[in-house]
């Protein structure tokens, strides 16, 4: 197994990539099932595993993959969530600004109102694992993407944006070089 851990700015991903296995004979992939838990309704979650899908099979197009459904040379998948974390401390820390001329109360950084005290904000702390497998389903290659999202609300109002950011650093080294 190869290993890289990369840090950027308030987000981290790794690559774990199976050595022998080589990507350029093998460009057919079908999707297993893919695990998306968040607070949000499933309407929501549904919405969210779509986007995520379909940004993926946009990126491994590209890259001269195909997607299919009866025989793949590899399969697919992620577990993808977050948790929440309401933090106390000093106020310049708290939004007191509106996010738009809309809102009529502040935030606070949840998005609603002065329910809690300015110097009281929430952060999701997001992580989405993409896993490519065999038809044994011995991982082949693996990615780890996680951010820190200290305004939930923006990130949802901004989720194609956060679905391709997350996308890009994930399969940005997608397919491994093979190994000789």
């Amino acid at each position: 197994m190869l290993l890289v851990w990369i840090t950027q700015q308030k987000c981290h991903f790794r690559v774990i990539a199976s050595v022998g296995f080589d990507f350029s004979g093998h460009k057919r992939y079908s999707w297993r099932q893919n695990r998306l838990m968040t607070r949000q309704h499933p309407d929501t979650n549904e919405i969210m595993d779509l986007k995520i899908v379909k940004a993926v099979n946009q990126t491994l197009v590209a890259k001269g993959f195909v997607e299919v459904k009866d025989k793949p040379d590899f399969y697919i998948s992620y577990d993808g969530g977050g948790d929440m974390q309401i933090s106390a401390g000093a106020q310049e820390h708290a939004s007191s600004i509106p996010l738009s001329p809309a809102d009529r109360a502040p935030t606070y950084g949840l998005g609603n109102g002065p329910a809690l005290a300015p110097s009281t904000w929430l952060k999701v702390n997001g992580q989405i694992v993409f896993y490519m497998t065999d038809e044994s389903k011995k991982t082949i290659w693996e990615t780890t993407y996680s951010k820190t999202f200290r305004d939930p609300d923006k990130a949802l109002r901004n989720f194609d944006k956060v679905v391709n950011e997350l996308v890009t650093k994930s399969f940005k080294d997608f397919p491994p070089n093979a190994k000789k």
